[in-house]
């Protein structure tokens, strides 16, 4: 084809073509509902023939675990130390720290299962701290009073 043939060809939409380049083929026309032609029809649900078999796959959706920190019980373990009894308080403050540093490193396993011991040592330290406090006082109360009766029976007799 010459030039000359292609100025005479018209593209469905009525736009003469672009001096020397040949008129696009295989372009389905553009309509418009101001031409009288009916709207495009949307994309609906494919019909398929009863008894047919349809596989429908979707893609795996990502899942999101939320995993909750033990509790460390850090503060008990310090109130135990200074409080109550100190050498068994100062073991369940290491535990506690271990249990922070497990979870933090990902290993909640671990984590849990220090913190399980550090609760643990911080019971056994209360219970041994409340048992020392009370033979304190009653040593105290006892030798106290036995001092004062020694004392003011030597002194009057």
């Amino acid at each position: 084809m010459s030039k000359q043939e292609f100025s005479d060809v018209k593209d469905p939409q009525g736009y003469p073509p672009q001096q020397g380049y040949p008129p696009q083929q295989g372009y389905p026309p553009q309509y418009n509902s101001q031409q009288g032609y009916p709207p495009q029809q949307g994309y609906g649900q494919a019909q398929y023939p009863a008894g047919s078999n349809v596989i429908v796959t979707t893609q795996p959706q990502p899942s999101t675990l939320y995993v909750t920190k033990p509790q460390d019980y850090l503060g008990f373990s310090i109130f135990v130390c200074l409080c109550c009894f100190w050498p068994i308080g100062i073991a369940s403050i290491i535990y506690s720290c271990g249990s922070r540093d497990a979870f933090t490193a990902g290993d909640v396993n671990t984590a849990q299962a220090k913190a399980s011991t550090a609760r643990t040592l911080n019971i056994i330290g209360l219970v041994l701290g409340i048992i020392c406090i009370i033979v304190g006082i009653v040593l105290r109360v006892v030798v106290y009073s036995t001092a004062v009766v020694t004392t003011r029976s030597t002194t009057y007799g």
